[in-house]
């Protein structure tokens, strides 16, 4: 179903939950446990989304407290969450309170001691101003016996300086209480702490902003269940009213379309198993050709100049490049990740453009390869650089004696001493000629072996990177292959309902009218929820 959705640009969390809700009581009506489970898990995704959360009060209220006990437990319950203490001045004319246009929620603290006065009244006032969604945190509730007082007098107060509309949630809590049910293992302590009861309403009942992407995936996810009970219901309602074709026609149909399905299912799979083993090997080769121009650069600045003077700053330009290549593949691992999961579900949906319109598609994640790249090891200097000019003076002094014994033994024959001008001259230039082409040499074996440094470089890249690497594109390959497994059952499913609704066309029952009335307002429900999907409101 194509919806525009410029109207959802704005849709809220609780407004998402409300929908899903809706369509959860209208899958239980159809006695549909696929689409409830499907369901169920659009209603997990949306409360573990992300949720910048900031916490504002004045100095000594709790706030500090409350964001160490939430983040204690926010893997567990709050995974999406990050939360934010806001810096408290220490004046007590006016709470500071920070720029929070961009939060997801907004929890003002305030212990149970006092009630709202004028500075926590102009707090309120100025973090509605900035359009936040806001609720209100009486803390140290374990130290004060009249906090429920206290709660109706800040309701009080809030309702006298107009910001209750809409009202502002007025939620006790202990972070005290809640430490000790924790180390004491006694959930009741914990529940009379309330923080479980603070962040269930975070996670489930607090309309918060949503993210563009997950709005669109859990209004998605929806819509193709209105799709599947409104076919299945309209299909029934005509066969109970007897319009259009024939049962016999239907049936005919209904096989028809349940053949081809069993088709699609056959396709999606070959294309799917083909496209994953393609895309592997494309990232593969991306990679190697990647690092190959990388050691293509690092060889030309090897044989340009001398690596070892500079060898610090050289690694560090290298794993920059490569750094730079890497992040390149994992785009491209990305955006290829994102056409096959398209071209899949084109081939699950049957359409004959091969596009995947009527079919929702999986959010493929691709993470940073920036673990894979952190346990990559710098190259060490090369060993010929360690030996200093040392060994060749030893060398040259050795060429420079057998120049010496050589041309001394010859004149030696033409009655010279041993030791002569031409034997010490011989010497002198045997041992200068040594000495060059040792330096000669060792400039090359350095660059040798910086050579050598950078190959080895990359092989302990290409382990790295690529064993990330196909670790990640394994789980892409289950992710598709899991929730197009699931989308092809469920179409299967109804495909084969619609079969089993036209073969009992004829076996119409006492209960003809009652069941049409209920189909109509099934119907009709299920029409708003459309609506309510393609323009949500609160």
């Amino acid at each position: 179903m194509s919806v525009a959705m410029q109207s959802t640009e704005q849709v809220t969390s609780g407004e998402l939950f409300g929908l899903v809700d809706q369509a959860q009581r209208l899958a239980k009506t159809a006695r549909r446990p696929d689409l409830l489970d499907r369901l169920s898990r659009v209603h997990a995704r949306l409360a573990g989304r992300e949720m910048h959360i900031v916490l504002v009060g004045a100095p000594g209220q709790g706030a500090t407290s409350l964001v160490r006990v939430l983040d204690q437990i926010r893997q567990d319950r709050l995974p999406g969450a990050h939360l934010v203490d806001a810096p408290g001045g220490r004046g007590a004319e006016q709470i500071p309170v920070p720029d929070v246009t961009t939060a997801h929620a907004v929890l003002f603290a305030s212990d149970a001691s006092h009630e709202y006065g004028p500075p926590e009244l102009d707090a309120l006032a100025r973090i509605r101003a900035q359009g936040a969604p806001v609720a209100g945190v009486i803390t140290k509730i374990d130290l004060n016996s009249q906090w429920p007082e206290v709660q109706q007098a800040n309701r009080e107060r809030l309702r006298e300086a107009k910001l209750d509309s809409p009202p502002i949630p007025l939620l006790p809590v202990s972070s005290e209480l809640s430490d000790s049910g924790r180390q004491r293992n006694d959930e009741s302590v914990t529940i009379a702490s309330g923080i479980p009861q603070l962040v269930e309403f975070l996670r489930d009942r607090m309309s918060t902003r949503v993210d563009s992407g997950l709005r669109d995936a859990v209004l998605g996810e929806v819509r193709a269940v209105i799709d599947q009970l409104g076919a299945r219901w309209k299909g029934e309602l005509d066969q109970l009213g007897s319009t259009g074709p024939n049962p016999m026609e239907r049936q005919q149909r209904a096989l028809a379309e349940l053949e081809r399905r069993q088709q699609l299912s056959v396709n999606w799979q070959l294309a799917l198993a083909d496209g994953a083993t393609e895309l592997m090997a494309q990232v593969e080769h991306d990679l190697r050709d990647r690092l190959r121009t990388v050691v293509r650069l690092a060889e030309r600045d090897i044989g340009t100049s001398d690596p070892v003077s500079r060898w610090e700053q050289f690694d560090i330009w290298l794993r920059a490049q490569v750094g730079e290549s890497v992040q390149a593949n994992f785009q491209l691992t990305r955006e290829r990740s994102r056409q096959l999961a398209e071209r899949v579900g084109g081939q699950l949906g049957g359409n004959p453009d091969g596009r995947p319109a009527g079919v929702s598609l999986p959010h493929v994640r691709v993470n940073n390869p920036d673990e894979a790249l952190a346990r990559v090891q710098p190259m060490e200097l090369p060993d010929s650089a360690k030996g200093g000019v040392l060994p060749r003076l030893i060398n040259s002094l050795r060429g420079s004696y057998g120049g010496v014994l050589m041309v001394g033994v010859l004149t030696s024959l033409a009655g010279l001493v041993l030791i002569n001008p031409w034997s010490i001259g011989a010497g002198v230039l045997l041992g200068a000629f040594t000495f060059w082409e040792d330096r000669k040499n060792g400039k090359e074996r350095i660059k040798a072996e910086a050579k050598q440094a950078v190959s080895k470089l990359m092989d302990e890249v290409i382990f790295r990177v690529g064993d990330d690497s196909r670790t990640q594109l394994r789980r892409v390959h289950r992710t598709l292959r899991d929730h197009f497994t699931v989308l092809n059952d469920q179409r299967l499913r109804a495909a084969s309902d619609a079969v089993r609704t036209a073969s009992e066309a004829t076996q119409l029952d006492a209960h003809h009218d009652s069941r049409v009335a209920e189909l109509r307002a099934n119907l009709a429900e299920l029409g708003q929820l459309r609506n309510r999907v393609a323009a949500p409101v609160g």
